[in-house]
């Protein structure tokens, strides 16, 4: 077994490690050089574009819910709801931002988080999660 120097090189951390006593393979790197002779399927951009654009739906149902959280009533009413746990409230008052898509709102005493995903879920392109922070 061909063991490193004294001194190896760690491509993951850009930097070099003295007195390795094992090679980095044992622990399951994978080798720091491409394999050359590994073929690759033709590049089809297709999902991506698709993944795009459903991207750039969730985006702009993303900055409704933003701009409808600065509204300081709309934001007093969604604490009060969650801080009294009551999920349904929270839901109803999402819901009234009247996004396209549809969105999974959860929250804890420090935080709440909007998980907005496109209306074809059978895709499984794309998802944003906002996280925002409303406590300590």
């Amino acid at each position: 077994m061909n063991y490193p120097p004294a001194y190896y090189w760690d491509p993951f951390r850009h930097t070099y490690y003295p007195y390795a006593s094992y090679p980095p393979e044992l622990f399951g790197h994978p080798p720091s050089y491409p394999e050359s002779n590994r073929e690759m399927p033709p590049v089809n951009t297709n999902m991506l574009e698709h993944s795009v654009t459903s991207l750039q739906k969730i985006v702009n149902d993303a900055t409704i819910v933003l701009s409808k959280l600065k509204d300081k009533q709309i934001a007093h009413q969604l604490m009060t709801a969650a801080q009294a746990g009551n999920q349904q409230e929270v839901e109803r008052i999402v819901h009234t931002f009247g996004i396209a898509e549809p969105i999974q709102t959860t929250y804890t005493p420090s935080a709440i988080q909007f998980k907005i995903d496109p209306v074809p879920q059978e895709s499984h392109c794309c998802s944003l999660t906002m996280m925002l922070k409303w406590g300590r």
